[in-house]
């Protein structure tokens, strides 16, 4: 019998530590970013639009396919997980800038040494 627990196990085996945690980071970092987004529609901010929520979980199963298929790329070509902690990378500093950007629209300012990190990502808004 196959134990799916124990495949589960090996398979996160596979990718270093700092992958792992990155992984953490983003999936943490998403369900901030949802939450401060259903805060903005609770605080009146924005209207609640079940279109604009669909597209955003569409946008994040593409996020993860994206993932996957790095992840893939690094492992059959061999590059160490650099492609994917990149991707990962960028992943968390946009999911961050949103966040913020979330926060500031229901009153909660963050430090300013922080915002002035993430006013880069937000320059276009």
């Amino acid at each position: 019998m196959l134990d799916m627990m124990g495949l589960h196990v090996q398979l996160l085996e596979v990718f270093p530590k700092a992958i792992k945690g990155m992984l953490a980071v983003y999936f943490i970092f998403k369900v901030l970013d949802f939450g401060s987004g259903l805060l903005k529609t609770w605080k009146g901010v924005v209207d609640y639009s079940s279109r604009v929520m669909r597209d955003g979980i569409i946008r994040w199963i593409g996020e993860l396919v994206g993932i996957v298929f790095v992840l893939t790329i690094d492992m059959v070509l061999g590059l160490n997980f650099f492609l994917t902690g990149f991707a990962l990378s960028l992943f968390i500093y946009k999911e961050g800038g949103s966040i913020d950007e979330n926060l500031k629209a229901i009153d909660v300012n963050l430090p300013e040494a922080v915002s002035e990190k993430l006013k880069v990502f937000n320059k276009g808004k």
